[in-house]
């Protein structure tokens, strides 16, 4: 973006709010980090090294989106790129457009945001077709699947992968909906855990809105 902020077209679904997520703090992932989509939302460490422009400080990105560059890992925004330089050295070190770095995953903090968002997108229809996103997922947490509860029946079913963070189903149960969450705790050696949303969205949910629910994933 002209910006140098993130973009709303982003793979990994996160719409306008891709532009401003981390305070334009975001990369897309390489195919060797994007994981099917579960990549999306991670947040990273990244530091270059060049002597005299570089911080050594770094900067705290999130994936927003996908992308592959000359055998890079990631692709910086251009705010979080010039973030990593020095005083006054941003015009140095943007230039090079490809620099060694060096980065570790790190828990995700969102000042202003302690819990998890579930964001109804903008293509659902109501009663008719339901697409949802996370937003602001804290920790260290790669999302392997999400379920919706279908009191009709009395099960769990499994929403789809549509792309990137985005899950869907047609049809969706009627009344308030709860979600289930399968979850990858990264830090902890990669135990999976299932946490419920219950009732995290309303019986007449809107397209476009994020429903706070109320769960901290530390």
């Amino acid at each position: 973006m002209s910006n140098g902020l993130g973009t709303p077209a982003g793979a990994c679904g996160y719409a306008k709010t891709g532009i401003t997520y981390n305070y334009g703090n975001v990369a897309a992932a390489s195919s060797k980090l994007w994981k099917n989509g579960a990549a999306c939302g991670a947040c990273y460490l990244v530091k270059c090294g060049i002597k005299g422009i570089c911080n050594g400080q770094g900067v705290k990105i999130v994936v927003t989106d996908r992308g592959d560059g000359d055998n890079t890992d990631f692709i910086l925004s251009s705010h979080a790129f010039e973030t990593m330089a020095l005083p006054n050295k941003a015009s140095q070190l943007l230039p090079k457009g490809v620099v060694d770095v060096k980065y570790e995953r790190i828990p995700c903090k969102y000042p202003g945001h302690d819990s998890l968002m579930v964001k109804v997108t903008e293509q659902s229809r109501f009663a008719e077709y339901l697409s949802v996103v996370l937003l602001y997922q804290g920790g260290q947490y790669d999302v392997l699947g999400i379920q919706i509860y279908d009191g009709s029946v009395k099960q769990w079913k499994d929403m789809r992968n549509a792309y990137g963070a985005v899950y869907d189903l047609p049809n969706p149960p009627k009344g308030t909906i709860s979600l289930r969450l399968k979850l990858k705790n990264i830090a902890s050696g990669g135990a999976v855990k299932l946490v419920k949303l219950d009732n995290v969205i309303p019986r007449f949910w809107k397209a476009g809105v994020a429903y706070d629910s109320k769960v901290k994933l530390a």
